[in-house]
């Protein structure tokens, strides 16, 4: 994930994970304070490809996202 930086943006998004009821295994975040951008990579348990998507879809609304992306390992 990637997204303006501001107060409270990590409670939101795992709000959105905690009311889908998403396992987040593991978060790592990084933020530029001169460009005020937040780099966040989250490890979830999801099912299947159509939870996926529904979950990036909900993410990349939350106010201040920039981009959501699934990154392959």
């Amino acid at each position: 994930i990637t997204a303006f930086d501001r107060q409270g943006l990590l409670r939101d998004i795992t709000s959105v994970l905690a009311n889908e009821k998403i396992n987040v295994i593991a978060v790592q975040t990084l933020s530029d304070k001169t460009e005020h951008v937040a780099y966040m990579t989250l490890t979830l348990e999801i099912s299947d490809i159509d939870e996926l998507s529904k979950m990036l879809q909900k993410l990349s609304q939350l106010p201040n996202i920039i981009e959501v992306k699934r990154e392959r390992r």
